[in-house]
């Protein structure tokens, strides 16, 4: 599995976004359990976008994040690593036009 998939014009895009890694911390995190590890990550975006990727995709994916201070690591012994969101994902345009208009209506 790789982290870039063709599209219907025949160039390549990313499958796995920032924005899915985002969101799945929304889905998955709790203020008792605030970090993932890539693996759980990799469940995540399985399980609630269909998007198949390797817990390497996204360990490579995170560590672009962490250069982008969206999101940051804590190393836990020798080989384990949790990923906490700094920045929330962005909100869906159905879900912004809502808000705007609950807040016109104020």
């Amino acid at each position: 599995m790789n982290n870039r998939t063709l599209n219907d014009s025949g160039t390549y895009t990313d499958k796995l976004t920032e924005q899915d890694v985002l969101k799945a911390f929304d889905y998955e995190t709790t203020a008792e359990a605030p970090m993932l590890t890539a693996s759980e990550i990799t469940d995540a975006v399985a399980e609630h976008f269909d998007t198949e990727v390797s817990s390497e995709t996204v360990r490579r994916r995170l560590r672009e994040m962490e250069d982008s201070e969206l999101v940051a690591s804590k190393e836990f012994g020798a080989s384990a690593a949790g990923w906490t969101p700094l920045v929330g994902p962005r909100l869906s345009d159905d879900v912004l036009a809502n808000i705007e208009a609950t807040e016109s209506e104020l």
